[in-house]
């Protein structure tokens, strides 16, 4: 089998390193201006599901990894780390049944795509926070998405899926069909053996009267609005996602204060007087010292876009990690390393949980904690990568004391062993077990350092 074997069993595209458009195409792959080192040496731009399947049994057959690609967001390039990466961007399709709650959709499907499509017919979704990012990726590390503390985790609202495994065969996943391969697709991340080519969602009436109050304060009272977000949180509906947002100082309070801490809570109200209740309520308890203050501010699933949308500039460089933890103190250690940040785009997260979240069912997504934490570096010069990235690597050693686990989506896996603390040991020790036994030959393993010359010299001789 050659690949114009691969050519001609495929309805899209097949790109060669050899092709005129490759270089254009693989830059394309990624998000982040920041690319690995590893490049493929095929792209196939599935057309349909025929595609993966035929996609997948040639590198088999070649042995040959293969990298599915939903939106190329996942920070630590895995989109470009594998022998073949498989393009799922036409696969789109969505399809909702308003009367059962459910939808189908495609792995390309965006997070606004399908919050505004559910927007239409009174229904919602946990979609993730960032517009653009697909449900392939999403879906496959859990999904800690809007509205979380009382939805769940996004992977948990998914009844079923279609899923392209090592031997080419299409296998319906479900908590009765295929069980395993379920278990294993809700939260494995990069560390899932097959290719998802659709999903089955269930779905949550629209919440009418979504509404954001956000107050903005110096970074050094990270500590008061620490306080002030744990005790709202502690006494709060579940329907409250309250975040903390160290950055640099927007212009009109730079002047006052270098750096800020904005504590931005959104309500998920089904009614304007809910929401007035649940906002004013946590006003009340507000730390004085305010910079600016933003009360009760509709903020519609669009709205929520454009505002996440800001935080994430196009044709930036990135590196990225985050942080499951019981200790709140989480949060003066990322605000002490924002306000050293190298670049004025970095900025953190934080996240206090509903003092009742749902439980969380059995699956490959198994490390969380009450307490949530994230760090973005955002520059744009080459030259100052090694800079950037030791600001975070410094900050994951600065608050390694208090870190119980990381969110597969959003971590560090260029650094070793940080994919191992994504998930318990037990889920660890079957994900292990999994893989061996869908995918033996690894078609769908993550490369190691060590495979990039054996795997780029089978990937020339496949290409031949």
């Amino acid at each position: 089998m050659t690949i114009d074997d691969l050519r001609e069993a495929v309805r899209g595209s097949v790109i060669a390193v050899d092709s005129a458009n490759y270089a254009a195409a693989s830059q394309s792959l990624l998000f982040n201006a920041r690319k690995p080192a590893r490049q493929p040496r095929i792209i196939v731009q599935a057309a349909d599901v025929a595609d993966v399947q035929a996609t997948v049994r040639f590198a088999r057959a070649k042995g040959l990894r293969v990298s599915p690609r939903g939106g190329g967001h996942n920070w630590s390039g895995i989109a470009q780390q594998a022998d073949i990466v498989l393009d799922l961007g036409a696969l789109r399709s969505l399809r909702i049944d308003a009367g059962m709650r459910m939808a189908e959709a495609g792995p390309a499907v965006t997070n606004r795509m399908l919050a505004e499509a559910l927007e239409r017919k009174g229904l919602a979704f946990p979609a993730g926070h960032c517009a653009d990012v697909p449900l392939s990726g999403y879906l496959l590390g859990g999904g800690f998405g809007w509205n979380s503390g009382a939805w769940g985790i996004a992977c948990f609202n998914v009844e079923s899926l279609d899923v392209v495994t090592a031997d080419g065969e299409l296998r319906r996943a479900s908590a009765h069909e295929h069980p395993d391969i379920f278990w294993a697709a809700r939260g494995a991340g990069p560390e899932f053996f097959g290719v998802v080519v659709s999903y089955r969602l269930r779905l949550q009436p629209l919440p009418r009267a979504i509404t954001t109050s956000m107050r903005t304060y110096p970074l050094d009272d990270i500590d008061a609005v620490t306080r002030w977000v744990k005790a709202a949180m502690a006494s709060g509906p579940a329907n409250v996602e309250f975040t903390i947002a160290m950055t640099t100082a927007p212009e009109p309070l730079a002047g006052r204060s270098p750096k800020t801490a904005s504590a931005i809570a959104t309500v998920f109200a089904n009614n304007r007087a809910e929401a007035r209740a649940t906002l004013s309520r946590i006003a009340a308890m507000a730390p004085a010292g305010a910079l600016d203050v933003h009360e009760e501010m509709p903020t519609p699933f669009g709205v929520l876009y454009d505002i996440t949308g800001g935080f994430f500039p196009q044709g930036r460089r990135y590196a990225v990690d985050s942080f499951w933890t019981a200790d709140e103190d989480l949060f003066a250690g990322m605000a002490r390393a924002v306000a050293k940040a190298p670049s004025r785009e970095t900025f953190a997260l934080g996240v206090i949980g509903p003092a009742h979240p749902p439980a969380l069912p059995d699956a490959a997504f198994s490390k969380i904690a009450p307490v949530f934490g994230c760090a973005y570096a955002i520059w744009d010069d080459a030259a100052a990568d090694a800079g950037n990235i030791a600001w975070l690597r410094e900050l994951a050693q600065d608050v390694a004391p208090l870190t119980l686990g990381h969110y597969v989506g959003e971590a560090d896996l260029e650094l070793p062993q940080r994919l191992e603390n994504c998930f318990s040991a037990e889920a660890r020790a079957r994900l292990k077990a999994l893989q061996a036994q869908y995918d033996p030959a690894g078609t769908f393993r993550r490369p190691l350092p060590s495979d990039l010359p054996r795997s780029q010299a089978k990937a020339k001789r496949a290409a031949a």
